[in-house]
């Protein structure tokens, strides 16, 4: 196959690493996580870290609920990143239409700049959690 010098050098441009939207899903699945009041780093649905890096504008966040959110008493959630634990919703009952809708943009603060490379939480409050699973899907641009 003949090496395209043109084409390796317009993918590989730094010209071109600002601006094109990325996407990133994150998972919380009672089964990996206690439940427990606190604020847990999401991790990608294989369990792996990740992070926004720093400059990134954050474009969307979408919520999917994949198994209802239950709890013995009234716990809440609020769902953010590292320094801005609200960032994309603030602690809302998880019983609310916030987290029981199958599917909901969340855009609390949202478009956001990141001034260091952070990661995306859950923060639970109030009460436990005792079951629950849901995904974040986060696009953002890399800023300059």
């Amino acid at each position: 196959m003949p090496f395209n010098r043109y084409l390796n050098n317009v993918i590989r441009s730094e010209h071109h690493r600002h601006g094109i939207s990325k996407e990133i899903i994150l998972e919380y699945d009672f089964a990996d996580f206690t439940g427990a009041q606190a604020a847990y780093t999401l991790t990608d649905p294989n369990g792996g870290a990740v992070t926004i890096p720093d400059n990134a504008i954050i474009t969307a966040c979408y919520y999917e609920k994949i198994t209802a959110m239950t709890s013995g008493g009234s716990a809440t959630l609020a769902l953010g990143i590292t320094g801005n634990t609200d960032a994309f919703l603030a602690a809302t009952a998880f019983n609310n239409a916030e987290y029981t809708t199958e599917i909901k943009v969340k855009h609390n603060e949202v478009p956001l700049k990141t001034s260091a490379a952070v990661s995306v939480l859950a923060t639970i409050g109030t009460a436990d959690l005792t079951a629950g699973k849901f995904r974040l899907y986060i696009s953002y641009i890399n800023g300059a």
